[in-house]
């Protein structure tokens, strides 16, 4: 079982289907690791002992039990990573986790990853202006998906995170490799 905290970022395989599969072909077609298909930031343990977390998903950002991913050995976690909590930013981040329930799906980003993946760049570039994320510093986006939303509170409190500067463009894959690769410095 993997340990868990609140601000904990969960990179998950959550099953086969074609929506899932069509995620990890993208991945691979980047040249990263085609393991996650999504990401789950943890939140808190309920009164039962679960692990929760939000996701963002088809129908906008939404709580999350965590507990199945936790026991996957394809599951990366970012838990050891240090991450400074100093001035309130576990409060801040926290906040902004439950600021974002109700955050819309992004699906022009979802078009645009499958155009990158796909190497049609300029069609990627053409599509953005569509579905543009504020451009004030210190707004939650008005539209996620699971990985972004990850990337956007990690940016929004200061911690390191994967595609800094671009986190509308993380995927689950960056997830994966960031905390696989980082594994908390290897100790």
């Amino acid at each position: 079982m993997i340990e868990a905290a609140p601000g904990d970022v969960l990179a998950v395989w959550t099953g086969r289907s074609l929506t899932q599969n069509l995620i990890r072909v993208g991945e691979a077609l980047r040249g990263l690791p085609a393991v996650a298909n999504h990401v789950i930031v943890v939140t808190h343990q309920d009164r039962l002992g679960r692990w929760m977390g939000i996701e963002g998903r088809p129908g906008g950002v939404g709580p999350v039990d965590c507990t199945r991913v936790l026991g996957s050995h394809l599951t990366r976690s970012n838990n050891q990573q240090p991450r400074d909590s100093g001035n309130g930013q576990t409060q801040a981040f926290l906040t902004s986790c439950a600021k974002s329930l109700g955050i819309a799906y992004d699906w022009v980003a979802i078009a645009e990853d499958a155009l990158d993946a796909l190497h049609a760049d300029d069609l990627a570039k053409a599509i953005d202006p569509l579905w543009r994320w504020p451009s004030k510093t210190g707004q939650l986006p008005g539209h996620v998906v699971c990985s972004s939303l990850a990337a956007m509170l990690y940016e929004h409190v200061g911690w390191a995170h994967p595609e800094h500067g671009s986190e509308r463009a993380c995927e689950p894959a960056d997830w994966w490799q960031w905390s696989d690769q980082h594994q908390w410095v290897i100790q």
